[in-house]
Formats: C-alpha cells, structure tokens, sequence
C-alpha cells in the first residue's frame, strides 16, 4: 500500500478523486437505506395452526395435533417440534435447521398437511401455515374507547379505521385485540323444540338450505344473453324467523316458533379496556421488508383523515410507536457519532497543537462512515441500531490508522527535519506495513462475526460486515488522503529544517552498526520535537521511560504480573456472570395474571381493571395502561395482562426497572395461591430475533410420558426456586385443570332407540357450543349466522335434560334417557416437545443478575429431584440461544487469534512476533471485567462484541511497538536501545489512538433513552478494558519480545527451528522431484 501513498503525494487529484468517489457513492446509497429497529432475519420456523370448537384440550391432542405432527415429523431438517392443544385450538410449531429455506420448508409443509386432512375431523378448520417473521410484530398499536357496545364499537371500527388503514402503502396486516364481532345468533329454545317433536339438526339443516345462493349459469334469448340468478340468500334478518322448518298436520313450523333471531356480537373470548373504558385495540403490521418509519408515516397520515370524521365520543390513544424508540435510538446514535468523532479530533489537536493535522485525521471519520453506506446498500442491510451501532463504534476505530501515519509524518517533520513531501513518502513507507497489519487484523476481528452461527449470529452479522467495511475504508483514506494532505499542510519549522540540512534525515539514529547513545537521541528529539517539548507530555514519557526501563531490569517480575492479571479472569467472570441481553429500558412493562381454571372473562377482566387502576393511581411515570384479558399463556379467560406504557426516560425520575419493582410491591394484594400476579419487562430484540417478549427470564423443560410425575417434578421444583432469592416469580406451564363436565352415553340404550353417538355429540356441539351454519350479507359485510339453544339452557348441566336428538325412526329422543353428566377436571392445555409431553419452568431474574449462574444452580435443582432416564431436561427460549450465543462467540474468537496469528506472520515473516502480540490480547480481559463489574453490569452478547473490539485496539498498539523495534534494530540499534527509542517514539500515536476511542466512546457511556443500555454495556468494558490495561501491555510487550529473543539463542529452540526447517525443506524437494518428473 506504501506505492499508492507515495501516487497521491505527487498526484494530489488522484488521491482527491478516490475519496470522493468513495463519499459520493455512499452518500446516495444513504439515501435508497431503508430504516429500522433491527436487522431483518429470516427465521426457519413455521407454525401450523387448527381449530375445531368446542373440542377438549385430550380431544384435540389425539384427534388434530397427533395427526399433524405425524405427517409434519418426516419434513427434513426439523430441528425441534412444539405443540399446544388448548380447548378448541391445535398449534404445531416447527423450528428447523438455520441453513434450511423458510419458502421451501413451507412447501414441504404444505405437501404433507394435504394427506393428513381428510383425518382430521369432520368439524375442525383446514389447517393454517404461517411463516414467522420477525415483521408480524405489530409496529403501530392504538386504543379506541367508548362508552358504547362492545359489538357497536367493533363493527365502526372494522368499516371506519381497519379496512382505510389495510390500504395504507407498507401495510401488510391490521388485525383487532377485544372485538366482538357481529352475529347473527338463532336461540333454540330445547322446550319448544320438543314440544314440536323437532330435532335441533332439522333446525340447522333449513337454515342452511333456506339461505344459500348458487350461481344458474346463463340463458340465450335469441341475440340476448341473459344471467341466471336465484334470490334465495336472505336480505333481512327478520327473514329467518319465516324460515320453514317442518309441517306438522298441514301446519308449517317456523324458525320464529321455536327459537328468536337476533343480531348481536359473537361471545366475547377477549376483551380490552383502556385506563378503565372499554376498548378495543389496533394492531398494524407492516409487510415483510418495508421500511418501518416510512409505512408509520404512511400510517399516520391516513389516522389524520380518519379521525375529524370518527364520532365524538370515540377516544383515540396510540399506545405503541416502534417509530419513537428507532427514531430516539438513531438519533441518539448519530448524536454519539458527531461527538465521538470531535471528541476525537480534539484529542489529536491536543497532541500535535496544531489545526491542520486534526483537520487531516479527522477527516477519515466521515469519509470512513460515509463510504460504509455503499457497503451497507450492497449488502441488503437497513439503518438499525446494529449497524448504526457498529458505525458509532468505530468513530474512535477508523481514526487510528490516520493518526499513526500522520503521527509518523509529522515525527519526520520535526525530528528528522524533512521537508513535508519527502516525510509523507518516507514516514507512511516506515509505518505503512505496521498499518496494513493491524487493519488486516481488525477485519480479521471483525469478519468472523459477520458469518457467526445461530439466530444471534445472523443478528450480529451486520455489526460485524459494517465495522470491517469502515475499517477497510480507513486504510484507504490513510494511504491516500491522509499522506496527500500532509505534504502540503504540515509546515516545516525553520529550526527543524536548518537541523535536517545538518544532521540529514537519519541523524537521530546512529551509524549502521554502532552503538546508540540514548542522551543523545533525547537531546536530538528536545530539540526538534516542538509538540512533544511541552510540560505534560514529557512528564509522560519521562515516567513511562522510567518504568519501560524498570520493566526490562525486572522481567520476571513483568511476567508474574501478567501471569497473575490472567488468572484472575476466572473469579472476576464467575462474578460477573453472563446473561443473553442487557436490561433495556424501553418505557413499556406488563403485569400478567393467571386465574384459576373455569374464571370467566368478566372476572380476570375486573381484575386486571383494579390492577390497573392501582397503577395509574400510585406509580409516577404512567402514560397509559391497557388491559387485555383472554390473552397471555393459554390465552384462556382465566389469563390476561396488563400492558404498563411509561413516558419517555427523560421526563420521569424512576428508571424501569425500580418502578417495576414498585409494581411487584404494590400487586403483592392481588397474588396468592390461586391468583398468580408477576411483573415482566419487554424486550424488544428478543423479539426482533424470535424469542418473544423475551426480557430477563430463564426456561427449562422436562419432557416425559407421564403427566402426573412431569406435573409433580414441574411443582417441586418450582418450590426449590422459591426460596432462592435469585428467581423471581418462579411458575410452570401446568394448569390445575378446567372444570368440564363429561357427558357418558349409554349405548347400550342408545342403540335401542336409534340413536348415534355421533348425533349426540353433533346436538351438544349445536345447542352448547353454538354451530355456524350459513352467512348473513349486509352492505357488501358478510356476518356468521349461529345457532346455539337460548341463554337459560345454557345456565347449568340440569338443562341437558331439556335437549333432545332425532333418532334412526324420525322419532324425538331426550338426551336424558341415553346420557349420563359426570364432573371433572381438564388440563387448560397440554403440550408437547418432539412428540412427548412436556412441562415449562419459567422465572424472571433481578435487574443485571447472572443468567448463565442462575441456570447452573436450576439444572442442579432439577437433578437432585432424581428423575428416571426416560425424563429429558433442557433449556428453551432464551435461556437455550444464550448457550448457542456462548458457543457461537467461543468460535468467533477462535477464527479471529487464528486469522490474526496468520496475518502476523505473514507481515512480520516470523513465527514468534505474532506469538508475542497475541499474548497482550488476554491481559485486556480481566480489566474489561472488572470494569464491567463496576458498572454493576453482567455480561451479555454485546459485551461480547466489546471484547473483540477490545482484542484488535490492545493488538494494534503492540504490533506498532515490534514493528518499529524490529526497524530500529534493522538500523543497527542494540536491542535494548531498540526497544527503549521504539517504544518512546510509539507512545504518543498510541496515547492518541486510545485516548481517541474513549472519547469517541463517552457519548455511549453517558447516553440515555432508547438503546443505552446496549451501548452502555460495550461502552464500558471497552473503555474501562483498554483504560486499565494500557500501561500493563506497554510495558508487557517489549518484555516479552526480549524474553522470546533470548529463547532462540537456547538449544531447545534451536532444535525446533531445525525441525521445522527440515520439514520445509523436505517439503521443497519434494516439489522440485514433481517438477523434474513432470519436465521429463
């Protein structure tokens, strides 16, 4: 690279040309990015979904679920399997290999459910698949109240608000939390039915026949074509009334005779209320890839016409914006970045004292950033918090490779007395291959995270190709633009200049050959070195001379000390600890209630109300609570919770995390045995890759084939939990059970008087659970129409009686003479793992508390419970992709000493050197935890990411050390003045370039609102890493590099060499046989 700065020297449009083409290009690909809060990722799992009302969860497990994993189980590549079957609903979750394509997976999928339908039963729902994609979250969620029906409210918002917005450019799906829709409801009355001698199947069947609307094809009237159509679809719901459904003795029995009509809503199995009013919500998803501001926008725009036509008394709130926190976050990160990069320039201005040379290194910060877009466009990536992120982080990155040419530029200049042209040459040909190195061996950091594995790998793949990217444009800008303006900006001082014409450019090193004398190089450089003249630097370096000094009479002393700084990394990381996320304090928490099994939605409903309430009323900093009962786990009536939205951090005093902690408190009345209350935080990058609302918790499973003991081991080790303070809110996925009652028919007198157990259970389905039979058209809006025996027949089991069923003769059979009503207990679900059962254990975890810790201490809990070899035990969720982050992160190491190790040696042409530079890398670990420790933080997936950033700052300064170690010894330096006069002349670029990352990093570490604690967490240890281990390396690496210096001189070494030498050399004549039979 050395020729191309010595081209842009002399050719100063060549140099100017490149960087504008560089800027150029990424400036208008800043334009086509979209923007985002997350990186896109497509996820392999697919989930299969069927219904068939009314079924119990047993009947649904057998019946649906059973069958669809039996076919989907012979689909390559299904990594894992999960199921629920809840009361009238199957759910088959799929999670397949990472390498396996989502779209091909859904067709196989597809391809399989096909022959699996027709076994499913007669009244189930055909199979529904769907993709899952990380885009389905909803982006835009808003509450509408008012005092009106719930069915009222519904319908206006379905035709006035959902179906405007569905049209909306980048609107993929708006959907509806709390509705009711309209029905048309047919309420049998069982009395009359039999006092009529009729069978609730007749009733169905004339409606279904009486209200159906085929096509009749066309008739050709001479030169006309007429259309055929029969107008046997009902207009008027009072028209059902006359429907016929029998005739008795020349008398027509009507639908009015023994049932009403009505229109009203369908029963509630959600409902919704905002700050204590009635409400339903809206959801807004966006389509897969569309730009998430720009679709908000869209959004929003069209709320602004809608909202001056809505009724006056209908209450807007907009309870969820993912634009404000992308937004905050972006804007807070380009705010991060602008102050880094004058942080920075200010540091360099504070070294050198003088205007040019900052303007010169500063420069490489925005052509650097700028020219990353182009890389970031090629790539498919958005702007999202983690390529801004990257960007942000590499401010105080791409500067250095600037600051050490110009440093060595301007170290010509004023040592050596050169005039600015021939030091840009010369100085960027001294340094140029210490440069080329340590950017070859941060891509080498940074590469491997852009190919990490796992869902976390694919999320971090665009941190680590976006900072590589600005870390090759930063070697570009240092060869070109950086030496180009430094021959012409940086004056020669007259006192420098006359020395130079003396003493020539090597007068501060001796004859080839001779010894060194060090007063003198002192003297020589006090002389010329007017930036390094003044008071503070040179208390600097005379301190750190005397201690570099102290070091090499010392050496042993220098390695216990290193040996000691290592081993202190294990005590340090078991008190720290690891978790998968940082506490991100995103203005948004919910508080999630389970009831006991058989509570009716109006009663969980009433109680999240009061829960509510208690909030608003005693927590500073609400913004607004939403209740939603009917959803959470099970999403049964008896679950539901409370969606807590909080102002923005700056405009409260209370962080999230205390005021969660003074919900636990204040809750505290309404949980109980039977009632459990817990309090949660959201994750929002939990769910951008997946893993649901995510947030601090843990997970664990144990599958087997035994309910009860999978129900007794779940318990027991909930319990165990209990009492250890480091869980929170401990609970399992097993239910008590759903009061149902159990409907026996004797067959036995069934089968004397005709009647099929399939009619029994069809009339029960009909009368209980409400059948749908046919459609109702209303002004192009097609409603249900249900029938479902009146109210008052539904009230207690005592009215089965009053239900009757057609037997085989025609004859009226009462359900009381052919059945026999039991009461018992239904699992409210039950679900499987790879087609077992299985049992959740779930708990949340204290703020910045160790998760890695609190599942060592759950796995020994859940073996001490001395389980059989048929139970299987596991981690799921979270829990289970921190472990698949750990060993994705290990393997990223690994890549990132090996291809550093090879690009060492390559530049240094030595198998020791590199040795020597990687030692440093494990110095820097225990400072960074320790640093972290301080903080009061734990390690997480980001902190990962600052420790491999870490890894390539502490490597860089040592390469600068033994690369201009090996220099001054290759001009006939003894080593020991070699390293002395190379590690002195070093110390100022690597005082800039660090002191230049930390303060491209303050803004990070001081930074509130959304995203700060992910750029806290690697802010921190990177800062408090590099900081604290800055003086040990400096002093380390030339201590090892004379330790390894002596090794060769011994036998051992010597006798490893020759081995090695041997080998190539074998090696070669092997080659020059094959070259010698081939030439023959």
């Amino acid at each position: 690279m050395q020729w191309l700065a010595e081209i842009c020297v002399h050719r100063p449009v060549f140099a100017t040309v490149i960087v504008l083409f560089l800027t150029v290009v990424g400036g208008f690909s800043f334009f086509t990015l979209g923007v985002d809060r997350f990186p896109k990722i497509d996820l392999p799992t697919i989930s299969v979904s069927t219904s068939n009302t009314g079924a119990a969860p047993q009947e649904i497990e057998t019946e649906v679920t059973d069958i669809i994993e039996g076919a989907l189980n012979t689909v390559p590549g299904v990594e894992e399997m999960r199921s629920t079957s809840s009361r009238g609903r199957s759910s088959v979750n799929l999670t397949f290999n990472l390498e396996k394509d989502p779209d091909q997976a859904f067709q196989e999928i597809q391809q399989k459910l096909s022959g699996a339908i027709n076994r499913l039963p007669e009244n189930a729902d055909p199979p529904s698949v769907q993709k899952s994609d990380p885009d389905s979250q909803p982006i835009l969620m808003y509450s509408i109240s008012a005092p009106r029906d719930i069915t009222e409210l519904t319908t206006l918002v379905q035709n006035l608000v959902q179906k405007r917005i569905e049209s909306t450019d980048g609107v993929g799906e708006v959907f509806i939390w709390g509705s009711r829709e309209k029905q048309i409801k047919i309420f049998v009355n069982p009395d009359r039915l039999k006092a009529y001698n009729l069978s609730v199947t007749e009733v169905s069947n004339a409606v279904r026949g009486q209200n159906q609307e085929l096509p009749g094809g066309s008739l050709v009237e001479g030169a006309k074509t007429l259309g055929v159509r029969t107008m046997s679809k009902l207009s008027e719901v009072s028209q059902f009334g006359e429907i016929v459904i029998a005739t008795r003795n020349s008398y027509p029995i009507k639908v009015k005779d023994v049932a009403r009509v009505e229109s009203t809503g369908a029963d509630a199995s959600t409902a919704a209320s905002l700050d204590g009013t009635q409400a339903v919500s809206l959801g807004i998803r966006k389509q897969s890839g569309a730009n998430t501001i720009a679709v908000i926008e869209n959004v929003k725009k069209r709320m602004a016409e809608i909202l001056p036509n809505m009724p006056s008394d209908m209450k807007f709130a907009l309870i969820r914006d993912q634009s404000e926190f992308i937004q905050n976050s972006l804007t807070a990160i380009e705010e991060h970045l602008i102050l880094g990069g004058l942080f920075a320039a200010v540091v360099v201005f504070f070294f050198l004292w003088n205007f040019r040379s900052t303007i010169i290194a500063a420069l490489a910060i925005p052509i650097s950033i700028i020219a990353s877009f182009a890389v970031i466009a090629a790539l498919g990536y958005s702007l999202n918090q983690m390529t801004m992120l990257a960007l942000t982080l590499m401010v105080g990155i791409v500067i250095d490779d600037a600051i050490v040419v110009l440093e060595n530029i301007y170290r010509f200049v004023e040592e050596k007395g050169m005039n600015p042209f021939e030091a840009a040459v010369e100085g960027t040909k001294e340094i140029g291959l210490a440069v080329l190195a340590t950017t070859l061996s941060l891509l080498a950091v940074f590469i491997p995270v852009g190919f990490m594995t796992g869902i976390v790998g694919r999320f971090m793949s665009s941190f680590g190709l976006t900072s590589a990217a600005a870390i090759a444009v930063s070697l570009i800008v240092s060869f070109t633009i950086t030496p180009m303006l430094a021959a012409r900006w940086i004056k020669a001082k007259k006192s420098a200049a006359g020395a130079g014409d003396d003493d020539g450019p090597d007068s501060a090193f001796p004859a080839e050959g001779g010894p060194a004398n060090e007063e003198q190089n002192v003297s020589v450089a006090a002389e010329h070195s007017d930036s390094k003249a003044g008071w503070f630097y040179s208390k600097i370096d005379g301190s750190y001379t005397w201690l570099l000094k102290l070091s090499m009479r010392h050496r042993w002393a220098v390695v216990l000390i290193c040996i000691l700084t290592v081993a202190s990394i294990v005590p340090l990381y078991k008190y720290v600890g690891m978790a998968f996320l940082p506490d991100e304090d995103e203005s948004l928490f919910q508080i999630n209630l389970r009831a006991p099994q058989g509570t009716s939605l109006s009663a969980t409903q009433s109680i999240l109300d009061r829960i509510a309430r208690d909030v608003r009323e005693q927590l500073p900093g609400v913004k607004n609570t939403l209740v939603l009962a009917g959803f959470g786990r099970g999403s049964g009536p008896n679950n539901g919770f409370v969606n807590v939205s909080l102002v923005p951090v700056g405009e409260r005093k209370k962080s999230q995390a205390d005021l969660i902690n003074q919900t636990r408190a204040l809750v505290k009345k309404y949980s109980s045995k039977d009632y459990q209350v817990t309090v949660s935080a959201s994750s929002s990058i939990a769910q951008g890759i997946g893993l649901g609302r995510g947030g601090s918790g843990i997970g664990f499973f144990i599958a087997g084939p035994d309910m009860e003991k999978l129900t007794l081991y779940a318990n027991q080790l909930v319990e165990k939990m209990k009492e250890d303070p480091a869980f929170r809110d401990p609970d399992n996925s097993i239910d008590i059970g759903t009061p149902e009652i159990r409907v026996l028919i004797d067959r036995a007198k069934a089968a004397d008087l005709g009647v099929a157990a399939g009619n029994v259970a069809q009339a029960l389905n009909i009368l209980a659970a409400g059948q749908r039979v046919s459609t109702f058209n209303e002004n192009s809006v097609q409603y249900d129409v249900v029938i479902q025996a009146d109210e008052p027949f539904r009230r207690d089991r005592s009215s089965f009686q009053n239900f009757a069923v057609a037997s085989s003769t025609g004859a009226i059979v009462g359900l009381d003479k052919v059945i026999k009503i039991e009461e018992g207990l239904s699992p409210s679900s039950i679900s499987r793992l790879n087609r077992q059962r299985v049992v959740t254990v779930s708990a949340g975890l204290p703020p910045n508390s160790s998760e890695s810790d609190a599942l060592v201490k759950l796995q020994k809990m859940a073996a001490d419970l001395k389980m059989g070899p048929e139970y299987v035990t596991g981690v799921s969720g979270q829990s289970k992709e921190l472990q698949k982050a750990y060993e994705s992160f290990l393997l990223a190491f690994l890549l990132s000493f090996v291809f550093m190790y090879l690009i060492l040696a390559a530049q240094f042409e030595s198998f020791i050197h590199p040795i020597t530079i990687l030692l440093t890398l494990p110095l820097s670990i225990p400072f960074a935890l320790l640093s972290t420790a301080m903080a009061g933080q734990t390690l997480n997936i980001f902190s990962a990411l600052g420790i491999l950033l870490l890894f390539g700052i502490v490597k860089k300064n040592a390469i600068l050390q033994i690369d201009h170690t090996n220099t001054l010894r290759a001009r006939g330096l003894n080593r020991y003045d070699a390293i002395i006069q190379a590690n002195r002349d070093r110390l100022r670029p690597i005082l800039m370039t660090t002191i230049a990352l930390v303060a491209g990093m303050i803004p990070l570490i001081l930074g509130s609102g959304a995203g700060a604690a992910t750029n806290r967490s690697i802010g921190i240890l990177v800062v408090g890493g590099q900081s604290m281990c800055l003086l040990l390396t400096l002093l380390a690496v030339p201590v090892f590099y004379s330790l390894f210096d002596d090794a060769k001189g011994t036998s051992a070494w010597q006798s490893i060499s020759g081995s090695m030498k041997g080998l190539f050399s074998i090696f070669r004549s092997q080659k020059a046989d094959v070259r010698t039979e081939e030439s023959a």
